[in-house]
């Protein structure tokens, strides 16, 4: 067999190989035998196909590393296309690497094509702005004016750097463009939250009508712009648009963006009646969680209840998102047995292990009024827990009035290591406002903003307020408010408000109720305090006509209720 025949051959089966798609351990397995009959029949240097083959397929397999062995071992054989296909290989794993392998070929001499600069230009988005600009230079030397594919790859790579001018530029400046470089320039602007841009770009494209059709992709972004934009007259355009192309009911990816869309934007409506004209094939678990998800989001917790389970009837296998929205309706009808039954499946589907599904559990039994399976659901799951569970834990104790073992918690917390955030920080103070831990409360503002450099919202200042005027240090409390390095809010000067109630401070009480009453004059519940703190001096006629002039305003404070939840009529 002459040395042409066997490069053939052994190029044609790598092909074949490649094309085939084998699972990655058997893949990696062939691609190590003809790696050594390689070596055998060509010693060190292999024909540059047969090494661009096997690094391809190397990387196919996943195993870069010997992909990369390869490449070093046999690197005189390495031509511009081998240099190609292994940067396109590490350009999202290790752009850094890419990037170099790029730069080593320049230097070797070859001059780089636009499949080279396209792949590199992946590993740009991972990079400083610098790269793709060297890039960028380097493509205008090489590469044809105009070339689709590297141009595109600009406006990607641009785009993905937060530089959407250059992005719109580079885009504007193209010949011609494909669908790939519209899609880009629309999911650049759409990522980098520039909606409007993207409605823009989008209306561009639909005008082409037939020269660039719409795809996937251009729609999922579009919608997902209008979602957060809240542009639901736009979106029902677009859905006009997809249903046109046949692309509504027919690529899930579409309809679940729709669904989101109109769940997110609050047309529950238009988002059941597209659910319903699904077919079952056409739902997987990411539809039935935005459904569940759009009656949480309207309150509407028995159905999200009722849709989890139809989800589960109808074979679909729940994932940590479905067991999390699930586990917040059960919180909030609230229904224990409904939950444990979540947390049986979660247990045994093998999701216990999720950070997210720990702390939902605990809150759930929490709310249920369950502290003791809060506490058996937080030490099961102690081997996985993050700040988000002992949050989740603290929160529990604070609101069945356990402050001191909330605080004794948190010292635990830190003592293993583990940085709160600003949930943590709210939930430990509100637990030192209401247990008159005033001292306490102190320190651990202070180890907010001083040790671990959290800035405070205003519901760590409101918590600070309410515990000082629940230990009756209303001028503390209004020191701590003047040296705030911003304006209170209404949560703060309410917790003032309620401050001067319980300190009986009727001057100081009048005037923060006066700044409420500009910040939100709707709230019926500083109109309360304020005619009670008259009612507290005798002044009833005062307080009259605070409750008169609420009358006036068709202001009401909605009377308190107690729940009773009937297990049988929870799901």
């Amino acid at each position: 067999m002459t040395a042409s025949s066997s490069v053939h051959e052994l190029t044609t089966l790598l092909s074949a190989l490649r094309r085939a798609r084998l699972p990655s351990p058997g893949s990696a397995r062939v691609a190590a035998q003809l790696h050594a009959r390689l070596l055998v029949s060509g010693g060190a240097h292999p024909h540059p196909v047969l090494l661009t083959q096997l690094v391809s397929l190397y990387a196919a397999a996943g195993r870069l590393a010997a992909a990369l062995r390869a490449f070093r071992a046999h690197l005189p054989s390495a031509n511009l296309r081998t240099y190609a296909v292994l940067v396109s290989a590490l350009a999202r794993p290790d752009p850094g690497l890419a990037f170099s392998l790029f730069s080593s070929c320049s230097r070797r001499g070859f001059r780089p094509g636009p499949h080279a600069i396209s792949a590199v230009l992946a590993a740009c988005a991972g990079l400083p702005p610098l790269c793709g600009l060297q890039v960028h230079a380097c493509a205008a030397k090489v590469v044809p004016p105009g070339d689709v594919f590297v141009c595109t790859g600009l406006v990607d790579a641009y785009a993905k750097g937060g530089d959407m001018a250059s992005s719109r530029k580079v885009f504007d400046e193209m010949p011609s463009r494909g669908l790939a470089s519209w899609n880009a320039l629309v999911v650049g602007y759409a990522r980098n939250e520039m909606f409007l841009d993207a409605l823009r770009v989008f209306r561009e494209l639909a005008a082409q009508d037939r020269e660039v059709p719409l795809d996937q992709v251009s729609v999922s972004s579009v919608l997902s712009a209008c979602t957060s934009a809240g542009a639901v007259d736009f979106g029902r355009q677009v859905h006009a648009c997809v249903a046109k192309v046949g692309l509504e009911l027919s690529t899930v990816c579409v309809s679940n963006a729709l669904l989101d869309m109109y769940t997110r934007c609050g047309c529950s409506r238009e988002a059941l009646a597209l659910f319903d004209a699904l077919d079952c094939s056409c739902r997987d678990v990411v539809t039935w969680n935005i459904i569940i998800r759009g009656c949480i989001h309207n309150s509407q917790f028995k159905d999200a209840c009722v849709q989890f389970r139809s989800m589960v009837r109808n074979g679909i296998l729940p994932d940590d998102v479905s067991f999390g929205t699930a586990l917040h309706a059960s919180a909030c009808l609230p229904a224990w047995a409904l939950g444990a039954s979540i947390h049986a499946s979660v247990v045994k589907t093998g999701f216990l292990d999720s950070h997210g599904l720990a702390s939902s559990l605990i809150t759930m039994y929490s709310r249920c009024g369950c502290l003791d399976d809060a506490r058996r659901a937080f030490e099961g799951a102690e081997d996985h827990l993050c700040v988000m569970s002992w949050t989740a834990m603290i929160t529990a104790l604070q609101q069945h009035g356990h402050g001191a073992q909330a605080t004794d918690m948190f010292e635990t917390m830190l003592e293993k290591g583990i940085p709160p955030d600003h949930i943590t920080f709210v939930s430990v103070l509100s637990a030192c406002s209401h247990g008159g831990l005033v001292e306490q409360g102190r320190k651990y503002f202070n180890l907010m903003t001083q040790v671990h450099k959290i800035i405070p919202w205003s519901e760590h200042y409101a918590c600070m307020v309410d515990m000082f005027g629940r230990a009756g240090l209303l001028g503390e409390a209004k020191q701590f408010i003047d040296q705030m390095p911003v304006k209170p809010d209404a949560s703060v000067l309410g917790a003032l408000l309620a401050a001067c109630m319980n300190c009986r401070d009727l001057e100081m009480g009048k005037d923060v109720a006066k700044k409420l009453f500009e910040i939100e004059p709707d709230n019926p519940g500083n109109y309360v305090l304020l005619a009670n703190i008259y009612a507290s001096h005798g002044r009833l006629e005062d307080a009259k006509e605070v409750r008169r002039w609420m009358i006036c305003q068709q202001l009401r404070k909605e009377e308190g209720c107690s729940l009773v939840n009937k297990e049988s009529e929870a799901g």
